[in-house]
């Protein structure tokens, strides 16, 4: 029986020789992953704290990003749009980040139920939340669930509506009139 060649992994196209796709991809990866490894290596970088004690401590950021919320809102009993809400949280100096583990899940579902309950609605806008309604929720919730005086600041990051929607109309707005009844046949119908 006769020995087989191993097959080769370039392909001859007129007289030039071209690498084959696992070759391509192999250079690739490799060359990618050269790329970001700058990357990588620069956000493992931690914090460290200065000072004669604790020196070179690793030193969480005390800021909590919390996952975008979907907050209605409601005028009138019915639904006119959704907000999509990206806050962050800040806590104090010397509170651990630790303690908020495990919590964001319950904090958004009060958050959910307080905006289905009593909604976040600014009376000029129907793409936009009441902030300030918002912040203090949030705190007080969050208060609740770790203890008080740990959380130093609440923000609102962006706000971005679902829909476009107009603004309400101002309370003591004249309605548009209506249009008159075509002049003609009555008997007609269209």
């Amino acid at each position: 029986m006769g020995e087989t060649k191993p097959q080769t992994f370039k392909v001859k196209l007129g007289g030039m020789s071209r690498p084959s796709a696992i070759a391509r991809r192999a250079f690739l990866t490799a060359s990618l992953t050269l790329l970001a490894t700058p990357a990588f290596a620069r956000s493992a970088k931690k914090e460290k704290k200065g000072g004669k004690e604790g020196e070179g401590e690793e030193v969480a950021d005390p800021v909590i990003k919390l996952q975008s919320m979907a907050l209605p809102i409601i005028a009138g009993g019915r639904l006119v749009n959704y907000v999509f809400v990206q806050m962050t949280i800040t806590l104090k100096p010397g509170v651990l980040v630790t303690v908020f583990e495990g919590k964001e899940p319950l904090l958004r579902d009060a958050i959910v139920r307080e905006a289905h309950n009593k909604p976040f609605v600014r009376p000029d806008s129907y793409v936009a939340l009441d902030e300030a309604r918002l912040k203090a929720s949030v705190l007080r919730e969050i208060n609740g669930l770790i203890g008080p005086g740990k959380v130093a600041l609440v923000t609102v990051v962006k706000q971005t509506p679902r829909n476009f929607v107009a603004p309400p109309a101002k309370p003591g707005a004249d309605k548009p009139a209506s249009r008159p009844a075509p002049a003609g046949d009555s008997d007609l119908v269209p």
